[in-house]
């Protein structure tokens, strides 16, 4: 009878972790200052949409009285998309494995890192992989296993940019396409990890709700993310000692069966 132990997943990548990561990479190799005419020095990539943050800077009650000078402009947001189209699903039989030294070597790589390097990667906790690591010590050979179930799903996400003004917005615009075409391909010979990546842009957007024109630039990505759930189980056989189960007596005299 198998006895499971701990279940965990992982994807191909990240979505908002991994585009923010990608796109404050490419930030930190261009001169923002030098594009800018000193007039920016830095460009937040946040998880809120820009106009979001601004509208709770406002109604906090201590507020700035100029939040537009508060430094939450010019700003790149990466936030989940609401795809329109279906996502799909393939691949989803079940692919058996064996827990093994190299499997437990690239957990004990994870598990020297940070909760958030692990979470974008795989989600899965150090007390599950104290667990696993535990019983595979305990198992005879090849007596630990995991089941894994890889699936695919379209996904989308919306990168958005905007500033107080028009230069700025339109100089966002042509950093992102190119960070964008970056992304797509990869660099030096390693293979990008976004598969079937698609972009909308709508630029040349205005907003005229903080007192002043704000431009701005809206991009909708879509792409195919690759997951895997797994599930670590041990063939383990029951024993007399092992059994944990309820019992029901029958009085002397009766006809129960």
């Amino acid at each position: 009878m198998a006895r499971i132990i701990t279940k965990y997943s992982d994807y191909q990548i990240h979505s908002i972790e991994y585009f923010i990561t990608q796109i404050e990479t490419e930030l930190d190799y261009r001169d923002i200052a030098g594009l800018t005419n000193n007039v920016i020095e830095k460009i937040s990539v946040t998880k809120q949409h820009p106009l979001v943050a601004l509208l709770t800077s406002q109604l906090n009650p201590d507020r700035n009285e100029a939040p537009l000078a508060s430094g939450i402009l010019p700003a790149i947001s990466v936030t989940p998309g609401a795809l329109t189209d279906d996502g799909f699903t393939l691949g989803q039989s079940y692919i058996p494995e064996v827990v093994d030294s190299e499997f437990i070597d690239i957990l004990k790589e994870f598990y020297m890192k940070t909760i958030r390097e692990i979470q974008e990667d795989v989600l899965i906790t150090k007390k599950q992989i104290e667990l696993i690591m535990g019983e595979y010590k305990k198992a005879k050979a090849g007596g630990l296993r995991v089941q894994r179930n890889e699936w695919h799903k379209n996904e989308e996400i919306n990168i958005s940019s905007w500033s107080e003004h028009p230069d700025i917005d339109i100089l966002l615009g042509n950093l992102i396409d190119a960070m964008l075409a970056s992304i797509q391909v990869g660099f030096a010979g390693d293979n990008s990890k976004i598969q079937n990546f698609k972009f909308k842009t709508t630029k040349g957007l205005t907003n005229f709700n903080f007192g002043k024109t704000l431009h701005g630039t809206e991009y909708s990505l879509t792409f195919l993310n690759t997951f895997n759930n797994y599930t670590v189980y041990a063939d383990d056989v029951l024993s007399g000692h092992d059994f944990n189960g309820t019992f029901q007596t029958v009085e002397e005299g009766t006809d129960e069966t």
